[in-house]
């Protein structure tokens, strides 16, 4: 999922200067984008399901992984609540801080695997 902001620049990038986007990666940005909401919802049950376990086994939940945590929540809320907006001002500011959000979500993951909890 963290890869589509690139799809979806390049095959701009393509459309921009008149060339025609090549089969393969047309067929992969589709594929992409049609997956994309149910990727979320995937990763959206994993976390809880993460959650619950290492609360279950260890009693405790690293400050990391909840912040990491909270950010696919929050994310996934503004990504469901993206389709249903019918003001164009209103979905255009929902897209930008889902996209922002994407990227805050890859980096607060990665501190959490590398501070090892």
């Amino acid at each position: 999922m963290a890869l589509r902001p690139i799809f979806a620049a390049v095959v701009g990038q393509y459309r921009k200067q008149g060339k025609t986007v090549p089969n393969l990666l047309k067929k992969v940005s589709q594929f992409v984008t049609k997956t994309h909401r149910y990727a979320g919802l995937v990763a959206l049950v994993a976390i809880v399901v993460h959650f619950v376990m290492q609360y279950l086994r260890f009693d405790m939940v690293p400050v990391a992984g909840l912040i990491a945590g909270l950010l696919l929540v929050v994310q996934s809320v503004l990504g469901m609540g993206l389709s249903r907006q019918t003001d164009k001002n209103r979905r255009s500011n929902i897209a930008n801080m889902h996209r922002v959000l994407g990227i805050l979500l890859v980096i607060a993951v990665v501190l959490h695997r590398i501070s090892g909890s």
